[in-house]
């Protein structure tokens, strides 16, 4: 039996946190017992009874905080942990520190595409994972030394193509209307502005449907006022039925400016909806044109313009998407090849220990 301890200093319940989980979750539990520690006021002490672990509910502070440092050390060492599992800036330095204290294997998980400061916490892991080819590289060009890609695993039991049509009856939306999705928090990044903007062009049809919450709500919504497109886009706000609505999307977009990866866009295909992408980091690995979508130039509302207007007049492409996204996503971003990836992973270290 492996035993596996992740440290989790973030108290959110995003990407990040949902990729660890949904890992720990499908693990073989006849070779590997995970033990989690978090924040005592975090999502995932919140969501114990989602996640196949034992929670250890603990405060950790500053990342030299001598205090927490020993804590988890007397944790590796009650439980026997064969390896460490690390996601953020500050349980990564922790995990290093303790990982080397108590001669345990350290895994460092890098979710983001954002800069990083210093190489040196990921250095003194054993290892680095990425969540894509791009942050691989990018990890590399900044010195990190051991490293290697697992892309994230889409959950295809619950990402699947249905007929409830559930989002279009919620607002009315003909059959017959061309329907444009994104689903992403609403902040800067995430660049809605550029497709409001390339919408606000298309006489055809069409509806575009925002789904999600965030810092740019206010602004988001002025925009769209001021570009008077009130009868012409929806807001949904946050919604806990994503994976029920996807399939009322004609085209998912994601256009944001920078991205690690893109799970949305992988989820959409896995419901069999044809996707565009903006072609920055790594989007790229995750739409393909010869697969289930295609890309554009990052924040050319014009050009993205043209992809939108391509799949809603080029039938046979857009079918062509619409039959093969789905099988894209079970041959390259399964749970099953991520759990199996890591577990071989986890195995080698063990035996290496």
């Amino acid at each position: 039996m492996i035993k596996v301890l992740e440290i989790e200093y973030s108290k959110g319940w995003g990407g990040q946190e949902k990729r660890t989980i949904r890992l720990v979750n499908n693990l073989n539990k006849d070779k590997f017992k995970v033990f989690f520690v978090a924040q005592p006021d975090s999502q995932i002490v919140a969501h114990s009874d989602q996640i196949d672990a034992e929670i250890i509910p603990l405060q950790m502070n500053q990342i030299y905080n001598i205090f927490t440092i020993l804590k988890l050390a007397w944790i590796v060492r009650k439980y026997m942990i064969d390896v460490i599992s690390t996601h953020s800036g500050k349980d990564g330095w922790l995990g290093a520190i303790v990982g080397k204290i108590t001669s345990t294997p350290v895994v460092r998980t890098r979710h983001l595409l954002t800069k990083i400061n210093s190489n040196k916490s990921y250095n003194l892991s054993t290892i680095t994972v990425a969540v894509s080819k791009a942050v691989e590289e990018y990890l590399k060009n900044m010195g990190v030394k051991n490293t290697t890609t697992i892309y994230t695993g889409i959950d295809t039991n619950l990402y699947k193509p249905n007929n409830l049509h559930k989002l279009r009856k919620e607002y009315n939306i003909p059959s017959n209307t061309f329907v444009v999705g994104i689903v992403a928090v609403l902040r800067g990044a995430k660049r809605h502005v550029d497709l409001i903007e390339a919408i606000s062009h298309i006489k055809d049809d069409i509806k575009l449907v925002i789904v999600g919450d965030g810092p740019q709500k206010d602004n988001i919504q002025r925009y769209i006022q001021d570009k008077q497109l009130q009868d012409k886009v929806i807001m949904t706000g946050h919604r806990e039925d994503v994976h029920e609505i996807l399939s009322d999307f004609d085209v998912f977009v994601l256009p944001s400016r920078e991205e690690a990866l893109g799970t949305s866009l992988l989820e959409a295909s896995s419901c069999g909806v044809p996707v565009i992408g903006s072609k920055v980091g790594g989007i790229s690995e995750c739409v393909r044109e010869d697969k289930n979508g295609l890309l554009f130039q990052p924040q050319d509302a014009k050009d993205l313009q043209t992809k939108i207007l391509t799949l809603m007049k080029d039938k046979e492409l857009y079918n062509f998407y619409k039959t093969h996204a789905r099988d894209f996503i079970l041959e390259n971003f399964s749970v099953d090849s991520m759990v199996n990836q890591t577990e071989q992973l986890y195995t080698k270290l063990y035996q290496m220990d």
